[in-house]
């Protein structure tokens, strides 16, 4: 039984993932961190927590904690998962991993000189659907691998001075935010990238971050995909596209998950329903912390990630196509 101690109780730690860890095995939420002393004792005992917290070293103190998840502002992340590796604490990081690469690596250095355990939270990879459509390309259902696509769009305002729209505390906007998890599972899906092109603007709401952002990627095995993000569109259902010589798949969700199938000269409809992926996540991890299960995703996956979204913001600062080969 791991028991979790939730740094950055905001918004999404409150809504998906302290629920999570009170609703998976292998897990038990015992302490929080919230700067105001009453927030904190309120959310401890909406939640369940035992252990209310104010500082940062008052939480990683805590002798009973075995694994801290990370939920801060992506400026904070670098340090506060070395202090907690420091502290012989497994980590589960929020994504993006890091402000740049080079602060993935000292995140990862660090885990691994303590001997943690270190993933980040790719929610996407551990829904059942993905992990099909992972088991056919690997069959090789689909032949080889052509076109990938993965829009993610969704109205997200950024108020004056929040943290989100400050590029020195975010990483970016919308292609650092939302796209951090479609760059990762098309990646995951598709194969390793090595080279970016990307372009960018702010005309809706004039950020400081980007708004709307393309990247495309070429990968190693000859195939290309393109995710668009968008914090200023009104939305659109999570599609998911991929296409080889041999047949394609299409995801969406309508209702409950869809999943469109061609292959072996046949077409075919899948359903599945709504599936808790933070609580997947966390039970996978106290199976990979206590039972050496090999993990879905790991800080190496962190890091490839926000090589490929750094090679996208070059790209679009320079208005070339960037390589990005693996450094593994």
């Amino acid at each position: 039984m791991l028991k979790w101690g939730v740094l950055g109780a905001g918004s999404v730690a409150q809504r998906r993932a302290m629920p999570a860890i009170n609703k998976a095995k292998g897990a038990e939420l015992h302490a929080l961190l919230s700067r105001d002393a009453e927030r904190a004792k309120r959310l401890a005992s909406e939640h369940g927590a035992q252990k209310p917290y104010t500082t940062l070293d008052g939480l990683l103190s805590d002798a009973d904690i075995d694994a801290i998840y990370v939920s801060t502002p992506v400026y904070l992340h670098c340090e506060q998962v070395i202090q907690a590796a420091e502290r012989g604490l497994h980590i589960l990081c929020d994504k993006p991993m890091a402000m740049n690469p080079a602060e993935c690596q000292r995140m990862i250095d660090a885990c691994e000189s303590n001997g943690v355990h270190l993933q980040i939270c790719f929610l996407f990879r551990f829904h059942s659907c993905y992990q099909q459509i992972k088991n056919w390309i690997d069959e090789g259902r689909l032949g080889r691998i052509v076109q990938g696509r993965m829009p993610f769009l969704k109205p997200l305002p950024i108020p004056k001075g929040a943290w989100r729209g400050e590029p020195d505390k975010g990483g970016g906007g919308s292609m650092m935010d939302l796209g951090a998890h479609s760059v990762d599972l098309l990646r995951y899906i598709i194969g390793e990238v090595c080279e970016v092109s990307a372009f960018s603007n702010s005309v809706v709401h004039n950020y400081d971050v980007e708004e709307t952002g393309t990247i495309m990627m070429r990968f190693e095995n000859g195939a290309q995909a393109v995710t668009d993000t968008s914090f200023a569109a009104s939305g659109c259902d999570l599609v998911f596209e991929v296409y080889g010589t041999d047949g394609w798949v299409f995801v969406y969700n309508d209702n409950g998950w869809r999943i469109k199938t061609f292959f072996d000269g046949e077409r075919n409809v899948m359903s599945s329903q709504f599936e808790d992926l933070y609580q997947f996540q966390f039970e996978h991890f106290a199976r990979c912390v206590e039972q050496n299960e090999k993990p879905i995703v790991t800080g190496v996956d962190g890091l490839r990630t926000n090589e490929i979204l750094a090679a996208a913001y070059e790209s679009n600062r320079t208005g070339r196509a960037i390589q990005c080969l693996t450094s593994l």
